[in-house]
């Protein structure tokens, strides 16, 4: 199991998949960061431009707060072709 404060849920089974149930659009999914709670925010910054490597940063915060940061790295300024992704914070 991977090194993580997460706590688990208290939710049953049969919670845990009313839960997951959407009533808007009557699917069964997980949905995404930001249609998960009113608050969240994505923003992105551009590291560095037109040299290898060029970097754009994504901030994920919840209400002002950053949860995590992720870097994305491409092989040049296009950013036409990826070169790799992690959570920096």
């Amino acid at each position: 199991m991977a090194d993580t404060t997460k706590v688990l849920s208290e939710y049953d089974a049969s919670q845990t998949l009313q839960g997951a149930f959407n009533d808007v659009d009557k699917t069964l999914s997980v949905n995404g960061f930001l249609v998960g709670k009113v608050g969240h925010k994505v923003e992105m910054a551009i590291a560095t431009t037109n040299v290898a490597n060029d970097t754009e940063v994504f901030t994920f915060t919840d209400s002002g707060a950053t949860l995590y940061i992720l870097t994305v790295i491409y092989t040049d300024g296009t950013r036409e072709t990826f070169l790799s992704a992690e959570r920096t914070a």
